[in-house]
């Protein structure tokens, strides 16, 4: 993964509606995003790619937490 430079170095694209909260996993290779679109997406760092949809929320995904070891996430509904 490239160093941070206060730059856009890329936009994941994949959610249909605004992303409130974003978790790093401990790996730091992934991230988890949480969105309005009722979802959350696991993405690599590395490909740039979604690896993963968790859908079945019934409202806008708020925060999500990736907890240690990077085996679990935490999510909180707005």
């Amino acid at each position: 993964m490239e160093s941070w430079r206060g730059e856009v170095l890329y936009t994941l694209q994949g959610h249909t509606s605004r992303v409130d909260s974003l978790a790093v996993v401990s790996d730091q290779h992934r991230i988890i995003s949480a969105s309005d679109d009722h979802t959350l997406k696991v993405w690599d760092l590395d490909s740039r790619k979604e690896l993963l949809t968790f859908r079945g929320h019934t409202k806008p995904v708020r925060a999500v937490v990736a907890v240690p070891g990077g085996q679990y996430a935490i999510s909180a509904l707005g």
